[in-house]
């Protein structure tokens, strides 16, 4: 009995930092959210109407993956996005670097998938049309997508902690009233790269596989 009283109240302790972890930044959360979705459905409207550029940048972007020759395992896929990751984090310490690295990885999402509305793509495998995409990148993007926006959200809290501090050295009021700010922005941060490392496994030894399977396509991985 003891010990399922134990086991209660670790939970109950372990909810309530989460619960709370959300309650202080909901606000940032849901600015990275929105700022995420917002760009990747802009990027789905670009793709569709304005195809054919879109067309031609994804075929050299394809291109010079496909000559790079980049090996496709886990931590190359993990230290990619932890790259992207990293900035979005770091550049809040001047504000606008996160709104960039969310409205780029949105965009670019978005665009294809548009590019795909648009038209099915031909490839020596088959057809690949935007349900493909979807089963291709809903694996590990189900993790990976909600990771890239908690790291926008840590980046953002770091800026709002800036801020904080600017103003409590103008006012002449004590800077440790801000310290929460940043110690949440390091376990937002900490949380995104648990998700997107989680999602390189899935991306690197499940996704492509699996798609294939359901798809009765043969794609194989020639670069991030």
């Amino acid at each position: 009995m003891s010990k399922q009283i134990t086991d209660n109240n670790f939970w109950n302790k372990f909810s309530g930092v989460f619960i709370g972890l959300y309650n202080r930044n909901k606000t940032i959360l849901t600015l990275s959210a929105v700022l995420f979705l917002g760009f990747l459905f802009l990027g789905i409207l670009t793709g569709y109407f304005s195809s054919n550029y879109i067309g031609h940048l994804l075929n050299t972007y394809f291109t010079l993956l496909h000559e790079s020759h980049i090996q496709i395992n886990t931590l190359s896929i993990f230290f990619h996005n932890l790259q992207a990751a990293l900035v979005a984090y770091f550049g809040g310490l001047i504000g606008i670097i996160p709104v960039g690295v969310l409205s780029v990885n949105g965009f670019l999402y978005g665009a294809f998938l548009g590019y795909l509305i648009h038209g099915p793509i031909v490839t020596s495998s088959g057809v690949f049309t935007p349900v493909h995409f979807i089963v291709y990148t809903l694996p590990h993007g189900i993790l990976e997508l909600p990771g890239f926006i908690i790291a926008g959200a840590a980046g953002f809290r770091l800026t709002t902690m800036v801020i904080g501090v600017i103003k409590s050295i103008m006012r002449k009021t004590p800077i440790n009233d801000h310290y929460w700010k940043f110690k949440d922005s390091l376990i937002l941060l900490a949380i995104a790269i648990l998700l997107i490392f989680i999602a390189a496994i899935i991306e690197a030894n499940i996704t492509l596989s699996l798609g294939n399977y359901i798809t009765g396509l043969n794609l194989t991985a020639t670069g991030k």
